[in-house]
């Protein structure tokens, strides 16, 4: 006789659910306005650019890649950017929409755009902002581009730039700002811009005041590294937590459809070995016996894939919101599932 305990019908089956609430009808049509808004943006773009309208159409497509990133966009926007001049812009664009057709295995638009970034890296112009010594030494330094405040790991170092005028603005608390001018020519054009030992301010003038980013409404314009690569840089980012959040979904899914499989099958053996336990936790044969511990077994690969399973669907959902944070605030929430036939964790989530 064995004593070995017979299942219960539900525990063999652990159910995971996992809802997110996501945007309500209003938002949903918004973003489906959006969408639109991108595409009719899109073909005008491209409409002005075979027309050679090029300075209209880079706004156009720039606004479009805001609202709706894609790898084709960013391909089109590369060449609108090289065909006015911003070289650095084109580059920089061409290689971000590299990194994401990369991400997302499409070889032939990683080869075209990296070869296109690869073609116009020999004549980028190059910008370098030198600070003396004792000014780098300042706590609180802060030097801006056009209003851009630069990182200081990105001083001393030569920065591919747009072709144009910049201004340079240095400053830090308790000492008088520096400003400076400098052009940068095309095909390659290097130059080095000196910013010198502030001078301390004298006692009662005003502490100096940070210089603001300017928001330019999304437009990559900004020059590569010190703008444009930070817009670029963030929209990288977006587009590889996105790829996360489906590669990371679609295990989450794989892992509940194999959870469920060895669940439904240890019901099929628990419902097999009633037959051969009529008392309950004793079973008449080595049959029964069997039958049970395969159910057992079944029913552990059940609740560990299952848990796997919904642990991957939650981060692919946490990830996929994560992806939206620049543009909207998100509210995740977990919460216990209890019921007759029914044991989980859900997952609920909306857009503000």
């Amino acid at each position: 006789m064995s004593t070995i305990g017979k299942l219960s019908p539900w525990p063999a089956l652990v159910v995971c659910c996992v809802g997110v609430a996501l945007p309500t009808s209003a938002q949903a049509e918004a973003g489906a306005a959006q969408k639109a808004a991108a595409e009719s943006l899109f073909d005008d773009g491209l409409k002005a650019m075979k027309s050679g309208h090029f300075a209209e159409a880079c706004p156009k497509l720039e606004e479009s890649e805001r609202i709706d990133p894609g790898i084709g966009t960013l391909l089109y926007l590369g060449e609108c950017y090289e065909k006015t001049g911003r070289t650095a812009s084109a580059w920089a664009t061409f290689r971000e929409a590299a990194s994401a057709a990369a991400a997302q295995g499409e070889t032939e638009r990683t080869r075209v755009a990296s070869a296109r970034a690869d073609r116009l890296q020999p004549s980028l112009s190059k910008l370098t902002l030198r600070v003396a010594p004792e000014t780098a030494q300042l706590g609180g330094l802060r030097v801006a581009r056009d209003n851009v405040v630069l990182a200081n790991a990105l001083l001393g170092v030569a920065i591919p730039v747009d072709p144009g005028k910049y201004h340079v603005v240095a400053s830090a608390d308790g000492y008088l700002s520096f400003e400076g001018d400098i052009e940068i020519a095309a095909n390659g054009d290097a130059k080095s811009l000196e910013i010198p030992a502030l001078k301390a301010a004298p006692p009662g003038t005003p502490a100096a005041t940070a210089v603001a980013p300017v928001n330019d409404g999304g437009s990559t314009a900004q020059t590569s590294l010190g703008g444009a690569a930070g817009t670029q840089s963030a929209r990288s980012n977006k587009s590889g937590l996105r790829t996360a959040s489906y590669v990371t979904g679609a295990l989450g899914i794989v892992g509940l459809g194999i959870g469920s499989y060895f669940g439904v099958r240890a019901i099929s053996k628990n419902s097999d070995a009633e037959s051969h336990c009529p008392r309950g936790n004793q079973c008449d044969d080595a049959a029964g016996e069997s039958l049970t511990n395969d159910a057992k077994s079944a029913a552990v690969l059940s609740n560990i894939t299952i848990g796997l399973g919904a642990a991957f669907a939650i981060a692919g959902v946490v990830l996929y919101l994560s992806s939206e944070s620049s543009e909207k605030a998100a509210r995740v929430e977990l919460h216990p599932l209890v019921g007759r036939d029914l044991a989980g964790i859900g997952l609920g989530g909306a857009f503000q």
